[in-house]
């Protein structure tokens, strides 16, 4: 069976700010395409894959959240330089197999926003389902 999404992130650090967390994980939820019914509607819950992307203020602080993405959680991940002038840089990583639910899903969600900002506040742009 694969692990639950929410256990492939640590716990929410106490050096996070929590309306910031708070803000950005109201941003996601609005703004993202994908939603737990995206997983409901493709019947997906006991395995799959997710990918995500992060915004990075700088080339040094994008290295050490790729780092700490494949050191840390065990995902897979790269990081872009800026397209444009006015661009951050990005982070991009894939989950492994994971099982997913509904609580499991916006506490992954909650706790991988955190990850970002206590790596010298990256910003979790969003989520999407790999589907085959």
């Amino acid at each position: 069976m694969a692990t639950p999404i929410e256990d492939t992130v640590p716990e929410v650090s106490d050096d996070v700010d929590v309306s910031e967390l708070a803000e950005i994980v109201d941003e996601l939820t609005t703004m993202n395409s994908d939603d737990w019914s995206t997983v409901a509607e493709n019947g997906v819950a006991g395995g799959a894959m997710i990918e995500f992307a992060f915004s990075a203020p700088n080339e040094e602080t994008a290295t050490g959240l790729l780092e700490g993405i494949r050191d840390d959680l065990g995902y897979a991940a790269t990081a872009s330089e800026p397209e444009g002038e006015l661009d951050d840089w990005t982070v991009r990583g894939t989950t492994s197999e994971v099982s997913i639910t509904q609580p499991g899903l916006a506490e992954w969600v909650r706790r991988l926003a955190a990850y970002g900002l206590d790596q010298d506040g990256c910003v979790l742009d969003g989520w999407a389902l790999l589907i085959d």
